[in-house]
């Protein structure tokens, strides 16, 4: 009799634990106000360096051609966008963009060296635009940070795929989108080394900033 009523007691001991409630689930997103980039500019900066540092020149690289989609949604954070960027649009050191950005840059450079800088900038050892013709960017989250965003986002280049943590701010406006971004990368970043010349006595600087402006229009249904 001890035993049959101890057993209820053992059972009890036994059984599991009630388990704490799931926590709720996120809220859906909602629907997707899709933006198309109207107009972009983007401006790249890369520093000389090494001991020969005087002999190079710190390149200005541009471009107006990148293009491609941006997703609204709420939550913001739910919100998403891919960039192409044909790389042989790129422009290196064109003579009025370097007379604006001035400091380092205000000197023109002569055309062969702006042209050499170029080809080598495309080739298989540095961009590879021949493998890889268009430079790709397809955001993977969104958080908020301070005023703006703080984006993870994937760069396609040169058949390999990179993760990078960008700042982002958006305004909206009129059924318009003004986007912008600047931050620091490295060639590590981007999976590619330093051009470099002489064993490295005159080479690229590792750090390359850049500076991203777009505006895009919503795309109305049809």
């Amino acid at each position: 009799r001890k035993f049959l009523m101890a057993a209820p007691l053992l059972l009890a001991a036994c059984a599991p634990a009630p388990r704490a409630p799931a926590p709720p689930a996120p809220a859906p997103a909602g629907p997707a106000e899709a933006y198309r980039v109207e107009s972009s500019a983007l401006e790249v900066r890369a520093y000389r360096a090494g001991p020969l540092a005087a002999l190079g020149h710190d390149h200005l690289i541009g471009s107006g051609a990148l293009r491609g989609r941006i997703e609204l949604r709420e939550p913001r954070s739910a919100s998403g966008f891919r960039l192409e960027l044909p790389l042989q649009s790129l422009v290196v050191d064109d003579p009025a963009a370097r007379a604006a950005a001035g400091g380092g840059f205000a000197a023109p450079v002569p055309d062969p060296d702006r042209d050499a800088t170029r080809r080598n900038l495309l080739g298989p050892a540095q961009l590879d635009a021949a493998a890889q013709p268009v430079l790709t960017v397809e955001s993977q989250s969104l958080q908020p940070a301070g005023d703006g965003w703080r984006a993870q986002v994937r760069v396609g280049l040169r058949g390999t795929t990179r993760l990078l943590t960008v700042p982002v701010t958006i305004a909206e406006a009129g059924g318009r989108l003004s986007v912008a971004s600047e931050f620091r990368v490295s060639h590590a970043d981007l999976g590619l080394s330093p051009f470099s010349v002489a064993l490295g006595a005159l080479r690229v600087a590792d750090g390359i900033d850049v500076r991203l402006r777009l505006e895009a229009v919503r795309e109305v249904a049809s």
